[in-house]
């Protein structure tokens, strides 16, 4: 069975694959990334940490309710 590294050609690609093989997360650093990578699906390119999808929700319910002038 071949590493889903071997088959890649993009050289982006292979980076991110390789950094994930090799230097993988601790379990306790609490890293959780918005939206989450599911096989079988299109993912997005780009995945933000969930501190901040936080710091974006707070600022949208500022926005709308706390500083509004009318």
């Amino acid at each position: 069975m071949k590493r889903r590294i071997e088959t890649t050609t993009n050289r982006k690609e292979y980076h991110v694959l390789f950094l994930k093989e090799e230097f993988p997360p601790y379990w306790d650093e609490g890293v959780n990334l918005y939206p989450r990578y599911r096989s079988g699906y299109k993912n997005p390119h780009k995945q933000i940490f969930s501190y901040q999808v936080r710091m974006y929700k707070t600022w949208k319910h500022n926005r709308t309710t706390q500083w509004k002038n009318s």
